[in-house]
């Protein structure tokens, strides 16, 4: 098991203070002037912040003697009310305002007399944003552009590829920055990283559904961000409201709808080679259904959010030679409780999981599908996260993060071929291990047929001469060799030391005690001589030297002539285990493929951001106390 760079004892504490335009890019600020007709500030507004879809416990401000305020850490989203009132000054509310990670928001109000207005004014619109602010180059992909997005496929990465910079031209989900490797990008989660600490790519699949906006930040990123050379995903995900929502997708692709399949060019596309004919008999199904569901479990106090995801891809493939099928199934989860403490505090707990299964990778025209490999990979991500709004003026940010994802894998076929549990003989020394506690490519598991003659060998050398009389009949198993001292094959012989004779140990004074001149072992057996008790060959006590269970000495065993020509055809006896099949190289790769991995990755994350803000609208920057 390997540990990543954020497990426990790689953690580093770094202390900086830093001047920042934003707290932080998971969330949103909204500031604003409120005034009367003639420019005048109206100290002692009050500005309430309303959004049943999200989970806002109904925040508000009051302007100061400047008529300024400012309402730090909105969740971003759309759907936004807000509503001004000050004594002997007609309300003002404004509707369907969308508010943008990473972004700070000014909405500057006016306030006509009360006299003249006889209702609420409602105004329906966007609030500025201030990008005189913030020099960072990103672009901003919400929950609905997502949801209408022509992609193919349901992945995250499907979406950054979309931004200006972005590319991702082996369809990996490791996108690379302005040409930055694709291990220069980390990937946010509500402002945790979630990037695999072995290998730099992406760690974790994400449920489409559970994200509310995607932001790739592709340069000029603010000194909150860092270890990455490239560029930044910053992915916000969604929070439960006061209504309750549901909302069930289903997406579906099948060589029912679309005979044709994938991979099927025009001869001319592959230098006057045509498809494989058994490419349009191939099935697949792509198979996407999503439920989702939030709402309140205490209203404007504990909201939740529940995503679901089924992924099923089947793409058949024409490798000219072949014709295949490759296949991903898995799911992705995520739930999110948030619970809004008071209206300075705020707590959220989240639990993301994926699993993944990649069947038939690494396949090509010159590699069997049996040579293949499947791929898994996925774990859960839990996160809590709580904002602590102490001021106006002060503000703390707390994170933490444990990251536990498994990967894996193994070949296509089992490497135990011949299926009796065995791949190497290094313990083995009778056959030919060297018990140096290392399984090296020369000790494979021979399994019992050693000559591969598709027969048991048996003892044969009768008259003890060295050599294969056969005026004799000493080729029992017709293979035309004599057998060699010890080689005869089978698991189950009873004939141990391959020695043509039923070897057992005798009481010979009958006093029933293995007395130490009679427990002198079998021979050329070891382990046989004095363990206290009476070895002997026949264990199934029939006084024959049985192959296989009953069947005595026979190179044969149970042999059944079903064509009656009186040969031991293939499939009419029980033959001898062959040896474990090798990965054979060639003008086509065969055999199971040599390569399996298991490995554990853990990654812990702590976050911890205390903001303050010297001065108000529109004085100099914030100063933020980081721990990360």
């Amino acid at each position: 098991m390997r540990q990543g760079a954020g497990s426990l004892k790689y953690i580093l504490f770094a202390l900086s203070l830093v001047a920042s335009p934003a707290l932080s890019s998971v969330s949103t600020d909204l500031k604003g002037r409120v005034s009367d007709r003639l420019g005048h500030p109206l100290p002692g507004a009050t500005v309430l912040v309303k959004n049943d879809s999200l989970a806002v416990g109904e925040p508000g401000a009051v302007t100061d003697a400047d008529g300024i305020f400012r309402i730090l850490r909105l969740p971003p989203g759309g759907g936004y009310r807000i509503r001004v009132t000050l004594a002997t000054f007609g309300p003002v509310e404004f509707s369907d305002i969308e508010l943008v990670a990473g972004q700070t928001y000014t909405l500057d109000v006016v306030l006509n007399p009360a006299s003249e207005m006889k209702e609420v004014l409602r105004v329906e619109g966007h609030a500025d944003v201030v990008d005189t602010e913030s020099v960072v180059t990103s672009t901003t992909f919400s929950s609905e552009f997502i949801s209408g997005l022509p992609v193919l496929g349901r992945d995250y990465q499907d979406v950054l590829s979309l931004a200006p910079g972005v590319t991702d031209v082996n369809g990996t989900g490791n996108p690379n920055i302005h040409g930055a490797r694709d291990t220069d990008v980390i990937t946010l989660v509500d402002g945790v990283n979630t990037t695999d600490p072995f290998s730099g790519y992406f760690g974790q699949q994400l449920n489409i559904e559970s994200i509310e906006q995607i932001e790739v930040i592709t340069s000029g990123a603010t000194a909150e961000f860092g270890r990455a050379q490239g560029g930044f995903a910053n992915i916000i995900t969604k929070s439960g409201g006061n209504d309750f929502q549901g909302s069930f997708k289903f997406f579906m692709r099948s060589d029912r709808l679309d005979g044709d399949g994938a991979g099927i060019d025009p001869p001319e596309l592959r230098a006057g080679l045509g498809e494989v004919q058994s490419l349009r008999e191939l099935s697949f199904t792509d198979f996407y259904p999503f439920l989702a569901l939030s709402g309140p479990m205490v209203r404007d106090k504990v909201w939740y959010y529940l995503a679901n995801e089924f992924v099923q891809v089947e793409t058949p493939i024409n490798a000219v030679s072949q014709a295949f099928v490759t296949q991903t199934r898995g799911y992705r989860e995520f739930g999110k409780m948030t619970w809004q403490i008071n209206q300075a505090q705020k707590l959220a707990l989240s639990l993301s999981v994926d699993q993944t299964k990649d069947a038939n990778q690494g396949l090509d025209s010159r590699t069997a599908v049996e040579s293949g490999h499947t791929f898994k990979r996925g774990g859960p991500t839990y996160t809590l996260k709580e904002t602590a709004i102490f001021s106006p003026t002060y503000l703390l940010e707390s994170s933490f993060s444990w990251f536990d994802n498994a990967f894996q894998r193994s070949p296509t076929l089992d490497p135990d071929t011949n299926h009796n549990g065995v791949l190497y003989v290094d313990n083995r020394p009778d056959l030919g291990g060297n018990g140096d506690g290392f399984n090296q490519a020369r000790e494979p598991d021979p399994g019992e047929d050693y000559d591969r003659d598709r027969a048991y060998d048996l003892f044969e050398d009768f008259n003890h001469n060295g050599r294969l009389d056969l005026l004799f009949g000493e080729d029992r198993d017709g293979d035309g060799r004599l057998t060699p001292p010890g080689g005869c094959e089978g698991s189950s012989n009873e004939d141990i030391n391959c020695n043509g004779l039923l070897d057992r140990e005798y009481d010979l004074n009958q006093n029933g005690i293995a007395d130490p001149d009679e427990d002198r072992g079998l021979p050329g057996v070891p382990g046989t001589a004095g363990n206290g008790r009476f070895d002997s060959e026949d264990v199934n006590r029939n006084n024959l030297l049985d192959t296989v269970g009953n069947s005595g000495p026979t190179s044969f065993p149970f042999w059944n002539d079903r064509n009656s020509n009186h040969i031991h055809d293939p499939g009419e006896y029980r033959a001898p285990l062959f040896p474990d099949r090798d990965y054979t190289r060639g003008a086509f790769i065969t055999g199971p493929n040599p390569y399996q991995i298991e490995d554990h990755r853990k990654l812990i994350s702590l976050r911890e951001n205390f903001s303050i803000y010297l001065v108000g609208y529109d004085g100099p920057p914030t100063f933020k106390y980081s721990i990360l």
